[in-house]
């Protein structure tokens, strides 16, 4: 018997594994099938799917699929050596059983590698140098194009068959095939999903990536989609951080080398900026609850996690996406970013310096990046989960969370039947729901 690893749902003809039939059973695929040759490049590792059993119709059509392969390179941190673990480890072996799914070692990709085509444009050595875990981010796949960096998680956790037959039930096992804190990145995703199972629009110039948590404490769970919502709030606010002290300190740097040469003294000099770093709100990105991000009233990101139970344990899929680079239809973060440096330079220009219009002094805002973005937020959660799974709830977090979201004090109408009720909104609950008053003082969850 013989069983398809999920990751393969739109996978095309690609390639599986050249071992020999001997160990194809270790893999996951069909003894029977014959291994074909296959090309491979400098330093990758190719694997076709052909010989792998079709246990459904679905299957079967994916033998013939003219749909182009996804190219899957796999970054490790420098704890492992930069080397892809034990090819029998189960999450590795499961890559080998798909179609969809091709390798490389990031110890061995060399840099005339990187004009391959499929090649992800994500720089691991970037994403690495920000990293600052224990755990989370260690091991990055990054792809050009995938269906979604979700499902490519979601779909590997532990589940199979107790007996191999088709008619057992599936049986859960403990863990997924990747190891705890992987991250996924994509360029581009094809059927990327928001909440509720919603098409969640993916182009060129979103962050788009999802990593896998492990989670035992079943009471708050639900308050990890509340941790990733405040830790990708953190990371576009120091990010805007970082590119506004920049901008600012060059741009003072310039105004005192001009007013040191400008001897005519004709025209109203400029004047400083002056920034102040980690407020927490160098840029306006709000919680719009319970997992979208807001900024100036329209969306730009939210957070997706599914979860998993098995043995005691939770495996928990957390997806992001972020808007960082397109400014239309509504705007993004390096937009928003911009118009925070503008904003400093009119306050500056209000108090009495010169600064938008002249060009000697003018500098603009460094753009935040995907990889710096990705790191910072892996390094906020795993510092706020810290936090979660030592108080056991989410006291220690509820204060900064409430101070992040949009709706403190906020009136609503609740529907109950053929009874509307206005209340206001006034925090969250002990088990993560919103809590509010009427006017009589009446509490609502």
């Amino acid at each position: 018997a013989s069983w398809t690893c999920p990751v393969a749902r739109t996978a095309a003809q690609c390639s599986t594994s050249t071992r020999r039939s001997r160990d194809a059973a270790r893999f996951g695929r069909s003894a029977r099938a014959s291994p074909r040759p296959i090309e491979r490049g400098p330093g990758r590792i190719g694997f076709r799917a052909a010989g792998m059993a079709a246990t459904s119709a679905e299957a079967a059509a994916r033998e013939t699929s003219s749909e182009p392969a996804r190219v899957v390179r796999v970054w490790t941190k420098a704890d492992t050596d930069g080397r892809l673990l034990d090819g029998r480890a189960p999450w590795e072996a499961s890559l080998a059983a798909t179609p969809e799914i091709r390798l490389v070692s990031g110890e061995l990709a060399t840099r005339a590698s990187d004009d391959d085509p499929d090649a992800s444009a994500f720089d691991h050595v970037a994403f690495f140098d920000a990293v600052r875990t224990a755990r989370a981010g260690r091991v990055l796949y990054t792809a050009s194009t995938l269906a979604s960096t979700q499902s490519m998680l979601q779909e590997n956790l532990g589940s199979r068959n107790a007996d191999s037959s088709a008619d057992s039930v599936a049986t859960p096992l403990r863990g997924s095939r990747f190891p705890a804190g992987t991250v996924v990145v994509a360029d581009r995703q094809v059927s990327g999903r928001g909440r509720g199972g919603n098409a969640w629009t993916s182009p060129p110039g979103c962050l788009m990536f999802s990593f896998l948590a492990t989670h035992a404490d079943g009471r708050t769970l639900p308050f990890l989609q509340y941790v990733a919502t405040m830790a990708a709030v953190d990371a576009i606010q120091e990010c805007a951080d970082e590119a506004l002290a920049e901008a600012a300190a060059a741009h003072n740097e310039r105004v005192k080398a001009e007013a040191a040469t400008d001897e005519t003294k004709t025209a109203k000099p400029a004047r400083g900026v002056t920034f102040r770093r980690g407020s927490g709100r160098s840029v306006d990105v709000r919680v719009k609850w319970p997992n979208d991000l807001y900024s100036g009233g329209v969306k730009i990101g939210g957070v997706l996690c599914t979860s998993t139970y098995a043995e005691g344990a939770f495996d928990v899929v957390v997806g992001v996406g972020i808007n960082l680079d397109n400014d239309a239809p509504t705007t993004c973060v390096n937009a928003v970013v911009a118009a925070a440096w503008d904003a400093l330079l009119n306050q500056s220009q209000a108090l009495g310096g010169d600064t938008n219009d002249d060009e000697r002094v003018k500098v603009s805002p460094r753009r935040a990046t995907r990889e710096r973005l990705t790191a910072i937020f892996m390094n906020r959660f795993e510092a706020l989960c810290g936090l979660l799974n030592a108080s056991g709830g989410f006291d220690l977090l509820e204060a900064a969370y409430l101070r992040q979201w949009l709706h403190t004090d906020q009136k609503v109408v609740l529907e109950e039947g053929e009874i509307k009720t206005e209340v206001t909104v006034r925090g969250l609950t002990k088990s993560g729901y919103l809590l509010a008053d009427d006017a009589s003082g009446a509490r609502f969850e």
